[in-house]
């Protein structure tokens, strides 16, 4: 037995049928309507005809037939068997429903919305639609139980400045079930600050569970946290994780999350950029960020982002609007960010090799040279601190030393070291520091080409990398303790400036 499926356009063949009738008011205008219908069916059997002649033979090449006999027109119909390409209709198919069809529409045949198209493959365009619409609806039901909401409140705060805890708003976010031990990631801007994280899991069979979260560790410069919850590995569904380094602009994307707090939001779009910028909550670059135009809003930050198949490839970040989606939402790349939460997973912290400095983001224009006494720079990063004990102080290297006197205004400041390569890598600019450091591991040893002094006189510094240990601002309980949590140098980013930062790219001016 055949699949049956409403014709899809049979609107449009009435409106084309009732636009063939003419009035009957004089045979001479009857008469000019038939043989506009009988010069309508030629045309169509002449296509038709012309299709057989030239279409290559096939087995299982589709037929017309009527579905019932002439005399009973009342039950006229179009019966197409399964064309020989499995993968879809073929073109010899298509031109004969289409010469069938319209000489059938020319006829006038008055139950033409009763025609029925019978096929093995399904081809009415409202029946793929349908197709589409459910396996997006089963991809949704499959994650739903891996994506949590994640509730934070900030009552410290509140007492710090003489309020009523209860007045301030709880801040909302999202995260995901990362394994059966009941890790959850989620950005580090969701909990920086907070006095105590919720987490909301939702199970298969629609029962909600909430956990009081503890800390499992924090990546800031990536904008990654890790939270743990005691759940039962039986309501802990994680996410199947795939590759980003795969994807490819046009490629579906679904964002799942809490945005305005209207938990489990399906948000679909595709793949629209790869290899975009943004700027980490502690000012620090994040390359290779994908782009999306399925709605990224307050409340998304730390969902996933999702392939056709249902799988982890971004952790939705931020988006280019003021507060609300502007069809351009970014994910932190699931490639970029595996490394720092297994390490945070298994360490507590990331294992990023650092050189214990402080830098200007961005070299000094022409006039702020003229203005603070630096020389002009056109490459390399110049060192604003070198801390006591970190790597770079050990390796000898001189930061940007303050004026002798600074009341007074012809005492300027000293330039130190401007970092311009590691080992055989150029660094240009902050960036270049990030990628370049990426390569290695705490501990290596490394060649610094540094230009020092006012004179930028050429020096190679023998330098051991050291391990970047970030803490949160946060009174969230450590996983590990806390004694633990009391290790590492705490980031104190503000909450103004907690979400990523994005900034447009324009075009220059002519």
């Amino acid at each position: 037995i055949r699949p049956k499926a409403k014709l899809g356009s049979l609107q449009c063949i009435k409106q084309a049928q009732a636009s063939t009738r003419w009035s009957s008011d004089t045979p001479s205008q009857s008469h000019n309507a038939s043989m506009v219908r009988l010069s309508v069916i030629a045309v169509s059997l002449a296509a038709v005809g012309s299709a057989a002649a030239f279409a290559p033979p096939s087995a299982g090449a589709p037929l017309l037939r009527a579905s019932a006999p002439a005399v009973a027109r009342t039950n006229a119909g179009v019966r197409a068997l399964k064309a020989h390409d499995e993968g879809g209709v073929s073109r010899r198919e298509t031109v004969f429903r289409a010469a069938a069809f319209g000489a059938l529409a020319a006829s006038g045949l008055p139950a033409l919305a009763n025609a029925q198209v019978i096929s093995d493959t399904v081809s009415p365009a409202m029946s793929q639609l349908q197709i589409i619409g459910d396996a997006q609806a089963d991809l949704f039901d499959r994650v739903v139980p891996s994506v949590c909401y994640i509730s934070t409140e900030y009552t410290s705060m509140a007492t710090q400045l003489n309020l009523d805890a209860s007045q301030l708003p709880k801040g909302v976010g999202t995260g995901f079930v990362w394994d059966k031990k009941g890790h959850i990631v989620t950005n580090f801007h969701v909990i920086n600050k907070v006095d105590n994280a919720i987490v909301t899991l939702t199970l298969p069979n629609g029962e909600q569970k909430k956990y009081t979260a503890k800390l499992t560790g924090v990546d800031p410069d990536k904008d990654i946290a890790v939270l743990k919850i005691d759940a039962p590995e039986s309501e802990l569904t994680v996410l199947a994780v795939g590759d980003s380094l795969k994807s490819r602009v046009g490629q579906y994307s679904f964002a799942v999350g809490n945005p305005f707090g209207q938990d489990h939001t399906l948000t679909t779009g595709v793949i629209s950029g790869k290899n975009r910028i943004i700027t980490a909550p502690t000012g620090r670059k994040i390359s290779g960020v994908l782009q999306t135009d399925a709605a990224i809003n307050p409340g998304n930050s730390g969902g996933p982002l999702l392939d056709s198949l249902g799988n982890l490839i971004g952790i939705n970040t931020a988006s280019l609007g003021a507060g609300v989606s502007a069809g351009v939402g970014f994910a932190v790349p699931i490639n970029l960010a595996r490394p720092s939460i297994e390490q945070l997973i298994e360490f507590g912290q990331v294992q990023r090799a650092i050189l214990g400095i402080s830098y200007l983001e961005r070299a000094p224009t022409a006039s702020e040279s003229e203005r603070g006494g630096l020389p002009q720079v056109t490459r390399g990063i110049v060192v604003l601190e070198v801390p006591k004990g970190s790597p770079a102080e050990k390796a000898g290297m001189l930061a940007v030393a303050k004026p002798a006197n600074p009341k007074d205004p012809k005492s300027k400041p000293t330039i130190g070291d401007i970092i311009v390569g590691i080992n055989k890598d150029e660094i240009k600019d902050p960036l270049d520091l990030s990628n370049v450091l990426s390569k290695y591991k705490p501990g290596q040893k490394v060649d610094v080409l540094v230009l020092r002094g006012p004179e930028q006189k050429k020096q190679t510094l023998k330098l051991e990398l050291g391990a970047f240990q970030g803490a949160a601002f946060t009174k969230l309980e450590n996983e590990r303790g806390a004694d633990f949590a009391t290790k590492g140098t705490p980031i104190n980013v503000p909450l103004g400036d907690i979400a990523p930062a994005v900034t447009p790219k324009m075009p220059q001016a002519n």
